[in-house]
């Protein structure tokens, strides 16, 4: 009698131990969730500024002697956005006019946008300005005269690292 009470209070010793062991295993590991958002890391400031440059590159790369305006590279720099702000793009109906644009499409030149973070505005956490400003370039490297613009951008950017919502304007330098 004495060896079964003894098994009996082993066994329940074991199953004891094993039940705590796994109950710390489970609460140690966490939940889920946490290991959901350790494996998708927030991105960082820097990732969002590598991000709004490339998309400002993008938006202000245009060949006028193809695009029908300026929001054929908006529509370029959709990769970059949710899948909202990208469908909610649309493009005027009417073409691009103006004499540079005339200009550049008849020489078959492209812009060559230089992009910069502009740390000169105050910007909340997630948002990034940039500056973009451009040459006319054609295919046999003739720069065109042209008007000194620059594109001032502002990116927001989501949890995921895409650009959720965007503006900009259009001062000359």
């Amino acid at each position: 009698m004495k060896t079964r009470t003894t098994l009996w209070i082993l066994g329940l010793i074991i199953v004891s131990a094993c039940v705590t062991f796994l109950v710390a295993v489970a609460f140690i590991d966490g939940p889920d969730e946490k290991r959901n958002s350790a494996e998708t890391p927030t991105p960082t400031e820097m990732q969002f500024e590598a991000e709004a440059l490339q998309a400002a590159e993008v938006m202000t790369t245009w060949k006028p002697a193809e695009d029908y305006n300026r929001t054929d590279a908006e529509l370029r720099a959709s990769q970059l956005m949710t899948d909202e702000l990208a469908n909610s793009i649309e493009a005027p109906q009417r073409p691009a006019t103006g004499q540079e644009w005339t200009t550049a499409a008849e020489a078959n030149a492209t812009s060559h946008p230089t992009v910069e973070v502009n740390q000169y505005t105050d910007t909340q956490p997630g948002t990034v300005s940039v500056f973009a400003s451009w040459e006319w370039i054609t295919e046999s490297g003739e720069t065109l005269p042209h008007e000194e613009q620059e594109r001032i951008y502002y990116f927001a950017f989501n949890d995921q690292g895409q650009i959720h919502d965007y503006t900009y304007e259009t001062v000359r330098r």
